[in-house]
């Protein structure tokens, strides 16, 4: 796999964040991959590009990260506007009983 990136980089933090989304949906769609596969390649990718640039073990830097990803949920919320799920309003297992 060759990464090439044509054109300059905007300046724009959410402009980033649209690109890396685009490349992680090609590669779950050419892997034929579900989406959820490529939010956990994000995340995972994330810790070891932190770990890589710590000093630190990452027994020591878990708490920090949990911080970081909670962060990150604030920022795409900031930018994107995240709806929520809804909960279900009745057990599923009431649901099954119904049938």
């Amino acid at each position: 796999m060759e990464i090439i990136i044509n054109g300059k980089v905007s300046a724009d933090p959410k402009d980033r964040i649209l690109a890396i989304e685009a490349v992680t949906r090609a590669i779950c769609e050419q892997t034929g991959q579900d989406p959820a596969e490529g939010v956990m390649m994000l995340l995972t990718a994330a810790v070891h590009l932190s770990q890589t640039y710590s000093r630190s073990p990452v027994a020591q830097t878990v708490a920090t990260l949990a911080e970081c990803l909670g962060h990150a949920v604030v920022a795409a919320d900031d930018f994107f506007k995240l709806t929520t799920v809804g909960t279900p309003t009745k057990d599923p297992a009431e649901d099954a009983a119904d049938d």
